[in-house]
């Protein structure tokens, strides 16, 4: 056995010091490319002489102390260094790339470039601790912060908007109503009978995307809103079939496999993705087709009661349904849906592509 020795340094000329968080100064915001971001209460440790000339410069990380409550939020930002944050007290919102409630004694680990922020709620407490392990803090240098925020417009409802309004102009250009206004689907029996056949194929899957959300909605309120649009829309594939005498039946695995795309959102993701995905791309475009194709079937047996009229006159209203939903969600929230329309529209544009490849053939 051997002896362990326990080396004790001779008493320190220095005095032990102790510190308190309100002595430390605080900023509550910064500017960074012209505009003012919210950040609550930060208090880097460096901003107090004692703490600065007690921490290391050799090995360099950096702590400070943070605080959002009763509705603050940290706007989604992304930093060139790694970071973690200490739940010390309360709880707080994580937003961004991930989204997550948070609680005492939780811990964030945030990679470079990684997307993320903090919310709270009205009446809820955050403090925390901030550390990054390399170089100068993220607000040591008030006037040169080490952040880039989200931009403000991309992440909002508007951007939405014009995002939505921008692939509904594009749709509207597609090249199958070059058949309606060409006069060519009033005038050809043949042609107008292979449409309505390709057509009744996704107003089928359309109906199941109906069905689906409707089944796994655990929202009370939102439950109560799609099912009045179930119900203006219930058995509309059965009135093309019967009032426009649907004669073949179609299959063609693209279609399948398109169609089943939106089937499979409305298990998949989150209510604010389904209402874009439903309302501002699909029942967006409802509106325009209808406007584009009704004046091929205004006459004959299939005029009273047309399909297309009934969806050019009530999806106008169906497409703003859950829009006010989406204006409660925070700003970071936007970019997945912004995503989320895109692949709407794109697997949209997909099925009306293969609707007018086949009803050329």
């Amino acid at each position: 056995m051997t002896d362990q020795t326990i080396t004790i340094e001779p008493p320190s000329l220095t005095p032990v010091v102790t510190v308190a968080r309100a002595d430390i100064r605080a900023i509550p915001s910064v500017e960074v490319g012209g505009e003012t971001h919210w950040l609550g209460e930060h208090r880097d440790f460096r901003r107090h002489d004692a703490l600065a000339r007690f921490l290391p410069e050799h090995g360099r990380f950096s702590l400070a102390w943070v605080r959002l409550c009763d509705g603050e939020r940290l706007d989604v930002h992304q930093h060139p260094t790694k970071s973690m944050i200490l739940v010390c007290k309360g709880s707080v919102r994580l937003v961004g790339d991930l989204e997550e409630s948070l609680g005492e004694g939780d811990v964030v680990c945030v990679p470079p470039g990684a997307r993320h922020g903090f919310h709270t709620g009205p009446g809820e407490d955050f403090q925390g601790l901030s550390v990054q392990f390399e170089g100068a803090g993220l607000y040591e240098n008030e006037n040169a912060p080490r952040v880039r925020f989200a931009e403000v417009v991309s992440d909002s409802m508007a951007g939405l908007e014009r995002l939505n309004d921008s692939r509904l102009r594009r749709f509207a250009e597609h090249p199958l109503f070059a058949l309606f206004d060409s006069g060519r689907m009033h005038r050809e029996p043949v042609l107008r009978d292979r449409f309505v056949s390709v057509l009744y194929v996704w107003s089928v899957f359309f109906q199941r995307m109906l069905y689906a959300r409707q089944s796994v909605c655990t929202d009370p309120s939102l439950r109560e809103i799609y099912a009045d649009h179930l119900r203006d829309e219930f058995g509309h594939d059965r009135l093309l079939r019967d009032r426009h005498a649907v004669s073949a039946n179609v299959y063609d695995p693209i279609l399948e496999a398109a169609g089943n795309w939106f089937v499979m959102q409305m298990h998949s993701t989150d209510e604010a993705a389904k209402i874009v995905i439903v309302h501002m791309v699909v029942e967006s475009s409802c509106h325009v087709f209808g406007e584009r194709t009704r004046s091929a079937f205004q006459d004959g047996p299939a005029a009273e009661t047309s399909y297309f009229d009934v969806h050019a006159e009530v999806d106008g209203d169906h497409r703003d349904i859950g829009r006010d939903h989406l204006r409660t969600l925070p700003p970071a929230r936007f970019p997945q849906l912004s995503r989320t329309c895109e692949e709407a529209w794109d697997q949209l544009e997909l099925v009306f592509d293969r609707m007018a490849a086949l009803t050329r053939s």
